[in-house]
């Protein structure tokens, strides 16, 4: 055993017991065993995603796996052995699962468990068809092994919780968790509650859960799925250094502000009184906790002494991270403002500031998206937007968008705001967090929905499910050329007054894609901060954000589940799928330019898809996408062209 390895083990145990001597984990009574059986839960999870990302990348050759006579999967590795799968399994759209345990057999035939996610990576990167220097491997090896030392916390936390959720939902008589956050009017923001315990991370990729640069009482402290409180502290930046992008035109920013929160506004105005400074001569723009004390004193100094920017010691609000990390809830209430922040973190495997771009872009797209609904009414009864407001900004006389990304706010409505009474906005990324019972929320809901939790009710919710969803995400890329970014961790679904999936709620557009051809089709206008950005003449490269977002991430990993859970065959799901797609493609058929319907159904339908390569972006050291191109899951079950 090697001492990085041993030095490796030792970390995660330190983190066990750091996060065991927590506030949070005590309030929720988390012990030792609850760890101890969260740890090979998160190995499953993080080799799945590592191979998966090997083999869907290309940066692997699936074909060299090959069946043991113990009924286990083996991959050789030249010179060392093989790794054996208990269970490894591919399905559509280059996915793959893994059950039960990963181990290496060496060239003498003994057989060791695999106990870190970078023995798998360092077993197999001789393999891979792209190599990168020591550095490199030592920094993915790394981020690989944080990820899964904070996914067991993860599992024990929200297992945990889940149980407690589930006791509290059967003692007031409700028949599950989902019920009873429906339900019970004294739950005041089950959106909230739903945005912590179901962040689980991206679910392709390797390093879903990695974050470096915080120590283990930090990441409990700042993340959701801990169900993290933190102070969001208020600053002051100069108003001839501050850039305020509206969606709507308002008198003043602080004025804004104040409404919303008249209380910190006010401690806001006093303690720049204490400074001698006049508050008429700044704008209150909020900030994370780490930013305020950890990064902008390192990176402002000068703008700090010269009163450019004030870090005061008020507390806009408490902050509920959402599953987005850096977006906040204030105090967690159903109608304050969303506030988005830089943290200049780097988690997965992006440091996660905020451009100029997404300052400017997040309230003009937010107010072109309305104007698009008023042009196609329809579109609104399948999907909402989540408006962003407000986007607030540090901009110096000498442009440097490289340091005005750490000081920055962007304010969207709250999605808990934005649904009618009886209904519930539940993001779409916690259908998959697993209950007390091991099932997937997804179950509970099928289960309100139709009193079953059999195959052919998961299969019927299923249809109903895509039936909502597609056509506004498919009408909006159609009709108008908009591809929203559109994966679960971005998107809601509103749980109807009848227990049936009513409509999606859409956030984040700060990476939305439009064809500009299709765009320009209407009587539509945008101002753009980065003439590359937003509209684009490339089609294919929008497209690939449609299908990689909405068609993979969303609904195609929605397939996967149902099909893992209920054992619903792969063909009859992605079939059903396929006549939907299908079926949208004819509903907005005489809205859309007939060259372009052709294009547009041809691409989605039997062209290969495009699947985003995380790891290959990082052992390449890439800031720009990396796409692969793999089978078309709906090809076989497509009309001919």
């Amino acid at each position: 055993m090697t001492s990085a390895r041993i030095g490796t083990q030792q970390a995660v145990l330190s983190r066990w017991i750091k996060a065991l001597d927590t506030e949070a984990f005590k309030r929720r009574g988390i012990g030792l065993s609850d760890l101890v059986n969260a740890a090979p839960i998160a190995l499953e999870h993080s080799c799945q995603r590592l191979i998966q990302a090997m083999f869907r990348e290309k940066l692997l050759d699936s074909s060299a796996l090959s069946a043991c006579a113990d009924g286990t999967t083996c991959l050789a590795i030249s010179g060392r052995g093989r790794i054996r799968f208990d269970s490894l399994k591919s399905g559509p759209m280059g996915s793959w699962t893994i059950t039960g345990k990963v181990s290496v057999e060496n060239v003498q035939g003994v057989v060791k468990p695999v106990e870190l996610p970078s023995d798998l990576l360092e077993l197999i990167y001789d393999h891979l068809t792209v190599h990168n220097s020591n550095c490199t491997f030592a920094s993915i090896e790394s981020e690989i092994n944080d990820s899964f030392a904070n996914d067991i916390l993860c599992i024990a936390f929200q297992r945990r919780w889940a149980s407690q959720l589930s006791n509290i939902a059967k003692h007031d008589g409700y028949r599950n968790t989902l019920d009873w956050l429906h339900s019970n009017p004294q739950n005041s923001n089950p959106t909230a509650l739903l945005e912590q315990w179901g962040t689980l991370g991206h679910p392709w990729h390797p390093n879903y859960k990695t974050k470096l640069g915080l120590d283990i009482s930090q990441i409990i402290d700042f993340s959701p799925e801990f169900e993290a409180r933190l102070p969001v502290m208020l600053a002051a930046l100069r108003t001839d250094v501050c850039y305020i992008e509206s969606m709507d035109p308002v008198e003043s920013h602080t004025k804004w502000w104040q409404q919303r929160f008249p209380k910190a506004a006010e401690e806001w105005k006093q303690a720049l009184i204490k400074l001698k400074l006049k508050p008429d001569d700044y704008t209150p723009i909020p900030v994370h906790p780490w930013q305020a004390t950890t990064e902008l004193p390192n990176l402002f100094p000068d703008e700090i002494r010269q009163h450019m920017l004030v870090i005061t010691d008020v507390t806009a609000f408490t902050g509920h991270p959402t599953m987005s990390f850096r977006t906040v809830i204030p105090d967690g209430r159903r109608k304050a403002p969303l506030v988005k922040l830089p943290v200049s973190l780097r988690l997965t495997s992006v440091q996660r500031t905020i451009s100029p771009r997404s300052v400017r872009m997040g309230p003009r797209v937010s107010r072109l998206l309305q104007e698009m609904h008023e042009i196609e009414p329809t579109l609104i009864h399948y999907l909402k937007i989540i408006p962003e407001r407000v986007g607030i900004q540090y901009e110096p006389a000498q442009s440097d968008d490289d340091r005005a990304r750490h000081i920055a706010a962007i304010f969207r409505d709250n999605p808990a705001d934005l649904v009618d009474d009886g209904e519930l906005a539940i993001p779409v990324g916690s259908l998959f967090a697993m209950d007390a019972s091991g099932r997937p929320l997804l179950e509970q809901w099928i289960e309100l929905r139709y009193n079953s939790n059999e195959p052919d009710a998961a299969l019927k919710f299923y249809k109903e499910y895509i039936s909502m969803a597609l056509p506004g995400l498919l009408g909006f890329y159609l009709i108008f050329g908009v591809a929203f970014e559109a994966h679960q961790q971005n998107s809601f679904v509103i749980l109807g007054t009848g227990q049936q999936p009513s409509k999606l709620l859409i956030r984040d557009f700060g990476d939305i894609r439009i064809d500009r051809q299709a765009f320009n089709k209407h009587a539509l206008n945008i101002q753009l901060h980065d003439p590359h950005m937003t509209l684009f003449d490339d089609s294919n490269h929008v497209r690939d954000k449609f299908i990689h977002t909405t068609l993979m991430c969303h609904i195609g990993e929605l397939s996967l589940l149902c099909a893992r859970q209920w054992r619903i065959p792969h063909a009859v799901l992605w079939n059903a799928l396929t006549k939907e797609i299908e079926s949208v493609f004819y509903q907005f058929r005489s809205k859309v330019d007939a060259q372009r319907w052709e294009a547009e159904r041809q691409a989605i339908l039997f062209e290969d898809w495009p699947a985003k390569a995380f790891l290959r972006m990082r052992l390449e050291e890439s800031s720009k996408d990396i796409v692969e191109r793999i089978p078309n899951p709906l090809r076989t079950h497509s009309n001919a062209r």
